[in-house]
């Protein structure tokens, strides 16, 4: 126990401290920004002072804050502030009201977004194309991001500001969908979506800050108190660095820059890596294929329902070459593959790098084999799969993965079991309710919204799913020496939940609330 009196102490909890940790443990003692005792409430209770702090926790679960390995905190914050959030449209016509109410509150000629639709969830199961825009709103271009955000349509308007003809070429590693009569669909599909974004008015420096201060909002209210943008442009990482320089960041945050922007091309490595108490810039986000629920994830075979097998966004030689140089630089490589052909290409590359100080990332990991699996483990690459998906996005899954394939979407007994560090994660906004719990809950239950079950024998338990949400997600972060555990020494990163999470049934899990949030021994949150 450290001597002298603490600054906060919790007691009278139920503590989750973390494997390895002190099994019925129910206080906790904080000075400054570490966590100072874990024990019994006498043990603890030892170390008030005057001046301490008390919080009863009246039996609620302390526990490391939540960290969510995979986000996208900006496009978090953008429909949390301006854009048209469609992620809970049913049908075409559900589209089709909220597009012209979200016309008629825009000024003249400016461009139209949303994201978030799913077709899975029409009742025809048919994606919008730029026929149903036009029809809808036709005077100002209009972009719809798929909620995988690998696919956008587009109506007349935005395809002509882009010059997209029947004649236009798609770029490597992108689609463009065309009809019969040869003209396009307003579809694109992975690199092809650059061929208009990059004619989208940016946000402004201002904008952005507004949108990640919302979305860490949004994400205390979660218990998350560490978080990762996967995959951010430069003029991003400059508005990270002036929050952090100004104190304006509420939460930690892991930053990763892209190697590869869609319709600008490679990028170069960031000129310095950063490491402050709340942000850090030392990885660099690759992606070599596409979405599982919009069917461009590459498979070895095809999809059940199109005679496709995905996209693959790099050629090995290119990819290699752009991994090894940020290797070779000493930065942490995140890549996105979620398909069997995509992840096989990515494990080469690493291998084909070998292994250094910083342990790469594989992002999703949606379909490994054994062989991949054991392939990761050797290497020391850290999945960050999302088991939420199984939850929110398992009727595309089912719907459109061959049984083979379906047998071992995000298996994530299996990379326990192969020996790979898992970080759990939500990859928000893809879905509409990222909560921690939502995806431990799905990563025990392995059921659909509609309640059929995907890959049941692919369940882990409660304290392996709290582990992959708190310390595989500091290890996928770089950062497990400080965070991710109760124990003394360690970043006073806390959530409490409004029951006992160790006796509370699965399907009862998200009916707790996280009722407070505390980053660096502060209270940064209570609801």
């Amino acid at each position: 126990m450290r001597a002298g009196p603490a600054d906060t102490i919790f007691h009278h909890g139920v503590l989750w401290t973390g494997l390895g940790g002190h099994p019925g443990a129910t206080a906790l003692a904080v000075s400054g920004d570490r966590i100072a005792a874990v024990g019994s409430d006498a043990e603890v209770l030892a170390l008030r002072g005057p001046d301490t702090r008390m919080v009863d926790l009246a039996r609620q679960t302390l526990l490391p804050g939540f960290v969510d390995a995979h986000a996208h905190i900006w496009k978090i914050g953008h429909l949390l502030t301006t854009l048209l959030d469609v992620r809970a449209v049913s049908s075409l016509d559900d589209l089709a009201v909220r597009l012209r109410d979200q016309a008629g509150r825009l000024p003249p000629a400016a461009w139209l977004q949303g994201r978030g639709y799913n077709e899975a969830r029409f009742p025809d199961g048919r994606p919008p194309t730029r026929t149903d825009l036009d029809t809808v709103v036709a005077d100002r271009p209009v972009v719809l991001m798929r909620t995988c955000a690998h696919i956008i349509v587009c109506n007349s308007v935005a395809l002509e500001r882009a010059g997209i003809t029947r004649d236009t070429a798609a770029p490597p590693g992108g689609e463009i969908d065309r009809g019969p009569d040869g003209e396009p669909t307003g579809v694109l599909r992975e690199t092809a979506m650059g061929l208009v974004l990059r004619h989208v008015p940016p946000p402004s420096a201002a904008d952005y800050d507004a949108m990640i201060a919302a979305a860490m909002r949004h994400q205390l209210s979660l218990g998350i108190t560490s978080t990762n943008d996967a995959g951010v442009g430069p003029e991003l990482l400059d508005v990270y660095r002036r929050m952090d320089q100004g104190g304006r960041l509420p939460i930690r945050i892991n930053v990763m820059a892209l190697r590869l922007v869609d319709g600008v091309g490679p990028v170069p490595l960031p000129a310095q890596q950063h490491q402050s108490d709340r942000l850090r810039i030392d990885t660099v986000k690759f992606f070599a294929d596409g979405g599982l629920s919009g069917a461009t994830a590459a498979l070895s075979m095809p999809y059940r329902h199109a005679d496709t097998r995905g996209v693959l966004r790099f050629d090995y030689e290119t990819f290699l070459a752009l991994a090894r140089e940020a290797h070779e630089a000493g930065w942490r490589v995140a890549t996105h593959a979620i398909g069997d052909v995509a992840i096989d290409q990515v494990l080469r590359v690493y291998e084909a790098c070998g292994r250094g100080p910083m342990r790469h990332r594989i992002e999703h990991f949606g379909l490994p084999s054994a062989d991949h699996l054991a392939r990761a483990a050797r290497l020391g690459v850290v999945a960050v799969p999302q088991t939420v998906f199984v939850h929110a996005l398992g009727r595309n899954f089912r719907q459109y993965l061959p049984d083979a394939l379906l047998a071992r979407a995000y298996p994530v007994r299996s990379m326990l079991d192969a020996g790979v560090t898992v970080a759990l994660s939500s990859d928000a906004p893809v879905v509409e309710d990222d909560s921690p719990l939502l995806g431990i809950q799905a990563a025990m239950l392995r059921r659909d919204e509609q309640g059929e079950p995907i890959a049941l024998d692919q369940a882990i338990s409660l304290v392996e799913a709290l582990a992959a949400y708190t310390w595989g997600a500091t290890v996928a972060s770089g950062d497990e020496g400080n965070r991710g555990r109760l124990q003394p020494g360690m970043l006073a990163d806390l959530a409490v939940l409004s029951g006992n999470v160790m006796a509370t049934p699965p399907a009862a899990l998200t009916s707790l609330r996280v009722t407070q949030t505390w980053v660096g021994g502060r209270q940064a949150y209570s609801g």
